[in-house]
């Protein structure tokens, strides 16, 4: 009889490392003959663009309704804006994930799953509840990161959900490091499973031309530096990037363009800076399953997050024989990049620094 897996995971957006870890876990475990199905929190309709790359075989099941999803995400972008604590979010958050995990706990007892596997940016209250399997969560951010602001205030409970999980798998381990600090009774079900990596997909998808439109095929013979991620500057740090850039176009006269791949809640806020700043040559692409094809023919990648869980575009660049430079944030870059042996770092948000280092690696 084969064995059962549930994944259970926020969204199936674009997004960034999360999404595609679950999308080639589930992909691993179903090639090795174990039945998967998939329970995704959010519902973004046309915005699911992950969905086209899972196996028909997998059931996937939408927690959250299409237009419920939509008014939490606007509301969280809101929040972010103003920088102030969401309230009607948070409570449309937890009566929904109420009145949906009442009648899906005995669902999901019924389909006698071996174990569950939650990866998600928040700790979910219910997964826990469900009475047979084990339980295992995969961490994909800093943990000290987490109690940032008010959510300091919510130390105790986030630990308290965390400690109900079998195992608590962290993608780093600095990660882990930070976890242990924090949490030292959770140390014998912590421990480090680093994000894996389909060597093969990503070195076929880099040689992969058929996607791009013509447009496109002018723009990836360019000379350009490349960097890819979720236009969300509460984490990434595109501004220093941008900014880097600029600086660089009018002293050392670069001829090179930026091309950044990604979308998200800060992209006008963004597009508006290049504006303002007068900086040419910064093109923004957008969301695009196959970034590997302009990592591939970049000059250089550059990632500059304030904060990251494994950081897993930089493996994917070197993957496909790309300089790189990254933010030494927390956590993973810096273990990634063997502490500077694989690829440059340089201090988080400071500009000079990343200059010299894009003119040394030029």
């Amino acid at each position: 009889m084969k064995k059962k897996i549930l994944f259970y995971t926020t969204f199936l957006t674009q997004g960034g490392g999360i999404e595609v870890v679950t999308v080639r876990y589930m992909k691993k475990f179903l090639k090795e003959g174990y039945e998967v199905d998939l329970y995704v929190d959010y519902n973004m309709g046309e915005e699911n663009i992950r969905e086209k790359e899972i196996d028909k075989k997998i059931k996937i099941k939408y927690l959250k309704s299409e237009k419920l999803s939509k008014l939490i995400y606007r509301l969280r972008t809101l929040g972010k804006a103003y920088k102030i604590y969401n309230i009607p979010m948070y409570l449309l958050i937890v009566l929904s994930d109420y009145l949906v995990w009442k009648k899906e706990i005995k669902v999901v007892e019924k389909a006698n799953y071996d174990i569950t596997i939650t990866f998600f940016q928040y700790l979910p209250s219910y997964i826990t509840k469900i009475k047979g399997p084990k339980h295992q969560i995969y961490l994909h951010g800093s943990v000290t990161r987490f109690f940032d602001g008010i959510r300091k205030y919510f130390k105790k409970s986030f630990f308290k959900k965390l400690e109900k999980f079998d195992e608590i798998c962290t993608v780093s381990q600095e990660m882990g490091n930070e976890l242990i600090k924090l949490a030292p009774y959770l140390k014998e079900k912590q421990k480090t499973v680093y994000n894996p990596i389909d060597v093969d997909e990503i070195q076929k998808k880099a040689l992969d031309d058929s996607e791009l439109t013509e447009e496109e095929r002018v723009l990836i013979k360019s000379k350009y530096i490349c960097s890819v991620g979720r236009l969300d500057e509460v984490d990434k740090d595109f501004t220093t990037l941008i900014k880097a850039f600029g600086e660089l176009k009018i002293e050392e006269k670069i001829k090179e363009k930026l091309i950044i791949v990604g979308d998200g809640p800060d992209r006008r806020k963004l597009e508006k800076l290049v504006e303002d700043l007068k900086i040419k040559d910064v093109i923004f692409l957008g969301k695009k399953l196959n970034p590997y094809i302009w990592m591939k023919n970049s000059k250089l990648f550059v990632l500059s997050s304030k904060y990251e869980g494994f950081g897993l575009v930089l493996l994917e660049a070197l993957l496909v024989g790309t300089k790189v430079i990254s933010s030494n944030c927390p956590v993973g870059p810096k273990e990634i990049l063997a502490n500077g042996k694989y690829g440059e770092l340089f201090e988080v948000g400071n500009i000079e620094e990343l200059k010299s280092k894009i003119k040394y690696l030029q």
